[in-house]
Formats: structure tokens, sequence, C-alpha cells
């Protein structure tokens, strides 16, 4: 089972990929980025770029085989292989013909994937059901793998469900069983249950977490104790404190001033279900001082970790 951190627009930024890694993914995938930025050398657009990581996969999102190529050129050496993007299904990007509305021309999709192939990097296509009046899943996933893609990646909603209502994980167990290639299951993965669960009812290669990483960085070697011990360990309240303030440092460190504005969507997660946390979160989304939030959450931890509230906890797969 390959545990992998799924692309997230304003989530997957190099700090938070940095920090999954270390902490037992076997993949951080970058948030998709526009090959038009690419090539026109955008500088919001390289910065999304990998730098100094050796897990990290690039996501790609357009629909120009030609323009593909000319990106991928640029970009296959800071990457283990190109993902396609054929997923998105915010109207912003299908609108314009990319993300989802490539699953309405798998043959497009083909040659996408084809033309990348052809300067040498691998290639895997991340792609939805399909949409409401053309659940074609498996098409798509057929004239990817006819392209030359590795990996198949399925989210088992529909475009027009975007991320609301459960996933559907039986289209990915469908192509396990209908292609040759390696399948990625995603959606409503958000504990280490679910992830063993979506391994054991699909079958499938690769397992992409995505909002339950917000948060926990630790569900991925959660996750491979749950799988090969039959358990696994919470985080005590001090490696809690220790790794948001890791976190927070490497925001910062990452985007400068902005990186405390930044961290505080990671930071609402971490302090998920803690005891007496409403008036920190309150306070802190509210801060632009580092060392006053340092401070604040040195106090509010201290008061856990003296009264021994942290430990190890485990259960059965089905929770």
């Amino acid at each position: 089972m390959i545990t992998a951190l799924s692309p997230m627009a304003g989530v997957t930024d190099r700090s938070f990929r940095k920090l999954c890694a270390s902490m037992g993914a076997d993949l951080t995938f970058t948030e998709m980025i526009s090959v038009n930025g690419l090539i026109r050398k955008n500088r919001k657009t390289i910065a999304m770029l990998p730098e100094g990581e050796d897990k990290s996969v690039i996501q790609l999102f357009g629909n120009e085989p030609a323009i593909f190529v000319k990106a991928s050129e640029m970009v296959k050496d800071k990457s283990l292989w190109i993902d396609v993007n054929a997923a998105c299904p915010v109207h912003k990007v299908t609108k314009r013909g990319y993300g989802s509305s490539l699953m309405k021309k798998p043959e497009l999709l083909r040659d996408i994937v084809k033309a990348i192939v052809s300067t040498g990097s691998k290639v895997s296509v991340k792609i939805r059901i399909g949409w409401e009046d053309q659940k074609n899943f498996l098409d798509v996933a057929k004239a990817a793998a006819e392209g030359g893609a590795f990996l198949v990646t399925i989210h088992g909603r529909t475009v027009e469900q975007l991320y609301a209502g459960k996933a559907d994980w039986t289209p990915a167990k469908i192509l396990k069983e209908s292609l040759e290639i390696k399948v990625g299951v995603s959606g409503d993965i958000f504990t280490p249950y679910d992830v063993v669960n979506a391994y054991r009812e699909t079958g499938a290669d690769y397992i992409f977490i995505a909002r339950g990483a917000i948060g926990n960085p630790w569900i991925f070697k959660q996750s491979k104790d749950l799988l090969e011990k039959g358990e696994f360990s919470y985080p005590s309240f001090e490696e809690k404190r220790d790794i948001i303030k890791k976190h927070l440092e490497m925001e910062i460190s990452e985007h400068d001033f902005r990186g405390i504005m930044i961290f505080r969507k990671f930071f609402v997660r971490y302090m998920k279900n803690l005891p007496d946390s409403h008036d920190l979160k309150e306070k802190i989304m509210r801060i632009t001082d580092r060392d006053e939030l340092e401070d604040l959450l040195d106090s509010y931890f201290s008061k856990l970790i003296s009264c021994e509230q942290g430990g190890v906890e485990g259960g059965n797969i089905k929770g």
C-alpha cells in the first residue's frame, strides 16, 4: 500500500509536502499547476514547484498537448513524474476546458498523455467518476492507459457533486479489475481506518489522502501501523505542539510574513477536538506576530501536557 498526499489547491505547498513526507507519506503532490503559467514563467506558478524534495509529483492542468510538452520538459527534473489533472470540478476551471472537462474528450486526454510520455516522463492521470449524464470513468481511464499512463487515480464523486455527498470507492475497484496499469483511490479518506478500508475494499495500489491529512500529518504512519500491526498511536500533546510549531516555522520560512495567515487554515484543523480550544483559535485568527502566537501555543499546551492527557489508542479496522 502506497500512501500519497493528494493535490489540494491552496494547501499542498512546499511546507506541507515536506512535513507530510517527513511523517510517513510515500508521495506528495503539488497543487495543480497551470501549463500556461509555466511556459510563461509566471513567478507565482514557478514558486509552486518542488525544491529539495525527493517524494514529490507535479500535477499539471491545461488542454493542449503541445503546451503540456513544453511545460513537462521544464519541470521533469523536479518531479518523480507528471500527473495530469482531469478531475478538478470547479466551474472556473472546467469552463475553460481544463480539469474534469477532459473527461468529455477521452481522445484529447489520450493525446495529452502520449505527448508527455514522448518527453521521457512517466505520467499518471487523476479523474472523477464522470459527469452526471456520462459516468464514463472506465473509458477515460482506458484512454489514459492507451496514451501511456502507468497510473490512474479516481476520486469517487461525479463532477457535479464537487465535494458533497459520500464518495464511492466502487469505481476504483472496477478500474483495478479492468486495467493492467496501477490504480489509485481518492475521496472521503479521513482516518487510518478509511485508508486501510479503501485499500482492502478496492485493491488500489495508491491511497490518496487529502483533507484527512490537514491537521493530522500523522495519518500516514498511523495507517501503515494499522495495516501492519492492527493498531496505531495518537500523538501526545507534546508531540502535537512540536509539530504545530515546526509547521508554522516552515510556512513562515516559505511565505515570509504571509506564512502566519496561510498557517491559520492548518491550525484550526490541528486543534480539532482538543479541550477548551475555542478561545485560542479565535485569538490566533487575529494574531500576526510570530512570538505572540508561539507564546499562546506554549501556554495552552503546557496545561494539557501537565495533565498527562496524551496517550495511545488503537482499534479494529472498521473502528
